[in-house]
């Protein structure tokens, strides 16, 4: 069920009922869904197909008007009046057929916005189906979406958008030789050391960056953010700084295959972070690795460059 986001009084007396009972309120990201969602290529494809059409169209229409004015401005000195407001009549009618044109297309609940909610409306039907879903699985009473509802702060935990993201793309995923298992992956929140790293949210950037690489390796199945944050809620340590031994625990208790685990400082615009990689089964260190940023921007590139060298060291069977 989606809150409507234009009522923010029928959101508020839904939270304060809710709120009266023993309940559990998360929230997606809908935006964000949809960017990551892999069905969505296609859709982007189709979308940006027909609104060049639509721009084709356009600029065609605009030519014809520009060309008839153009005539009208070197004629006019030889016309007679009436040839003058037959030619003007002329150029406004293709510049009322051009603005229209225009306003059909590009304006509101024009063709672009139809066609838009035309190839959105299947994503948004699975999203919410998988929603509805994960909300019942994992003991959800209200599902709120981010995008709409305006939402500043939310605990760790609540935030469903991977777990979603990585059901709607499971319909994406190549089917591995039964030769071959899968190979589960987990994640520890990445500790920010200092309040420079807490404020500009650099453990989450590395856990996001480390989650999106690992889940393209061949075999690789990633076990949901969200998930791992219940679990370390559940053992009250969501806000301290995962070790080994309390990331090992999570990670067997998820029934991963390997854990990443580390923490994060920043001083200025230097970022300096640390990633272990520990093998869950046999209950051992893999490896430790240091990276530096000297920039947010190159952040990305750095935490990819960490998580190559932590998962060459594993052993392939």
């Amino acid at each position: 069920m989606r809150v409507p986001g234009k009522a923010p009084w029928l959101l508020l007396a839904a939270l304060s009922m809710l709120a009266a009972k023993e309940t559990r309120i998360g929230y997606i990201d809908t935006d964000r869904v949809i960017e990551k969602y892999d069905g969505s290529v296609e859709a982007k494809k189709t979308l940006d197909s027909a609104i060049a059409r639509f721009e084709a169209k356009a600029d065609s229409l605009k030519t014809d008007y520009e060309q008839a004015k153009q005539e009208y401005e070197s004629q006019q000195l030889t016309l007679s009046e009436e040839g003058k407001r037959s030619k003007m009549a002329e150029v406004t009618q293709r510049k009322q057929r051009y603005d229209s044109y225009l306003g059909e297309v590009y304006g509101k609940n024009g063709k672009i916005d139809q066609k838009n909610k035309e190839l959105l409306a299947p994503i948004v039907q699975k999203m919410d189906s998988v929603v509805s879903r994960l909300a019942d699985d994992e003991g959800f009473s209200l599902v709120l979406d981010a995008s709409k509802a305006g939402i500043v702060y939310g605990t760790t935990g609540l935030d469903l958008t991977q777990m979603v993201i990585d059901e709607l793309n499971r319909e994406f995923e190549p089917v591995a030789p039964t030769v071959s298992g899968k190979v589960y992956y987990t994640i520890m929140p990445i500790y920010n050391t200092n309040d420079q790293a807490q404020q500009d949210r650099v453990g989450g950037r590395i856990r996001d960056f480390s989650y999106d690489l690992l889940r393209t390796q061949p075999r690789a199945e990633m076990i949901a953010n969200a998930k791992v944050d219940q679990q370390l809620t559940t053992r009250g340590v969501l806000n301290q700084q995962i070790v080994q031994d309390k990331a090992l625990e999570a990670a067997r208790a998820l029934d991963a295959d390997y854990v990443v685990f580390g923490i994060a400082t920043k001083q200025d615009r230097r970022i300096q972070f640390e990633l272990s990689l520990a093998d869950v089964r046999l209950g051992t260190l893999v490896k430790t690795q240091a990276g530096t940023a000297n920039r947010i921007e190159d952040l990305q590139v750095e935490v990819g460059s960490v998580i190559r060298v932590l998962i060459a060291d594993i052993v392939k069977p």
